[in-house]
């Protein structure tokens, strides 16, 4: 509820007119005494005063506030707010709007109630969060006026509350997206000491080799011992890297490459939080607001990097290149590094290379940005920038727009349509189930 000290009351004329004409009869009256100016004169009096009494009345005694129901939600989730209507005074309201200036994208409160005198009306707005980030809820204002529109009264009120929206996580089983599959191998450019179940090559026996690894169809081949040598499978912590650099963004509003890179954050950090594995989770992001979350495992860092990602804004200045050379000693070693980013320059490459030299085991997700409206990019430099990391055998994924992501979670809700019945024209409501 507001504080009422807080609000600040306006009443003023809606209209010069009323007063001109009260004017020019109290004029002639005084140059020309007669009833046929008195008695318009007497009436504009009585009415402007009534007016005003009545418009002070609902200055003074009404009342009005709204609670929300939360403060915090997920994209696709329903904003719901109670909103109070009271009258303290013996005069009813005929009117009053309510005048909305939050921030929330989709989200309209505006409407028109009535209260009857000594009374209270109440009402619920509801409204989706169709985008993640930090929304404003008010200023809003009140206005009312008198039965006959001579004043009008506004009541604002100037207390904000802040919601954050957070992105909603979808399914991503095995990054297996639409618009091709990795060329390379998920695995470190170091070979592993002990066994595992990946191997990465053949060589000649050396002493001290078990016997275990002789790979006997090439010794049979080669006319000597020959070994196998296994790749080294980084089961660390794991690293998103999101490329929030605003020169390589494409698209706009929701179908944007930030919010594309946002959602794949999300989640791929959703799905190692509810996995079970004992894998932490960090995120390593640029952009207005950098951020730099070292891995940690559990629902509670899940949270964090959710709160991170919805707060996240393109911003110049810091290319994905320069993001990786500044992070280089932080990163570690042993850890799978998932790239997120639209950029086709080959130029962040390198900066990978000798971090999985270190043990760590790059993967790029690759934003389609000539696929997004409008585009950049022409799409020759992403095929190439794939064929390098094919060579340097790093896997790359491609995702374009369009893609459908399907959230975790479902959310039911009932919406209420109108129809015409075919042959009859009746036209009837019906109570609609849907999923969003």
């Amino acid at each position: 509820m507001e504080s009422s000290d807080a609000v600040v009351r306006r009443l003023r004329p809606a209209s010069v007119l009323p007063f001109l004409a009260w004017a020019g009869f109290l004029v002639m009256q005084l140059i020309s005494p007669d009833r046929a100016w008195s008695w318009p004169l007497a009436g504009f009096s009585v009415l402007i005063l009534a007016s005003y009494l009545w418009a002070r009345t609902l200055r003074d005694q009404v009342t009005a506030g709204r609670r929300t129901q939360g403060t915090w939600v997920v994209a696709g989730d329903e904003l719901v707010e109670q909103f109070t209507l009271t009258n303290h005074g013996w005069l009813p309201v005929l009117w009053a709007r309510v005048r909305d200036g939050s921030s929330v994208p989709g989200y309209d409160v505006d409407r028109v109630e009535t209260t009857p005198s000594v009374g209270e009306r109440r009402w619920s707005t509801t409204g989706v969060c169709q985008r993640r980030g930090v929304f404003r809820l008010g200023p809003w204002d009140l206005e009312m006026a008198d039965p006959l529109g001579i004043f009008t009264v506004t009541q604002h009120y100037p207390a904000a509350t802040t919601i954050m929206v957070y992105p909603r996580a979808s399914h991503l089983p095995n990054l297996e997206l639409p618009r091709g599959r990795a060329p390379g191998r998920a695995t470190s450019a170091q070979y592993a000491a002990e066994e595992t179940i990946t191997v990465g090559g053949i060589r000649q026996y050396a002493q001290g080799d078990s016997l275990r690894r002789v790979h006997w169809p090439s010794t049979a081949r080669h006319n000597h011992l020959m070994v196998r040598e296994f790749d080294r499978e980084p089961s660390g912590d794991v690293w998103l890297i999101v490329d929030m650099d605003a020169e390589v963004q494409a698209g706009r509003d929701a179908e944007a490459t930030q919010e594309y890179a946002v959602i794949l954050a999300a989640s791929l950090s959703g799905q190692f939080a509810r996995s079970g594995e004992r894998r932490g989770t960090g995120l390593l992001m640029s952009g207005r607001t950098p951020q730099m979350l070292p891995p940690a495992r559990g629902q509670v860092q899940h949270w964090r990097i959710l709160e991170a990602l919805a707060l996240a804004e393109p911003a110049p200045g810091l290319p994905l290149d320069a993001l990786l050379r500044q992070a280089h000693t932080s990163l570690g070693t042993g850890r799978t590094l998932v790239v997120i980013t639209p950029s086709a320059d080959p130029a962040w490459v390198a900066p990978l290379l000798p971090l999985a030299a270190r043990g760590n085991a790059p993967t790029a997700v690759l934003l389609d940005a000539c696929t997004f409206d409008p585009p950049r990019g022409d799409g020759v430099g992403l095929l190439g920038l794939r064929d390098l990391l094919a060579r340097q055998r790093i896997p790359s994924y491609v995702l374009a727009q369009g893609f459908p992501f399907r959230p975790v979670e479902r959310i039911r809700r009932q919406r209420r349509e109108v129809r015409t019945l075919s042959g009859f024209g009746r036209v009837v409501t019906a109570d609609v189930a849907e999923e969003i």
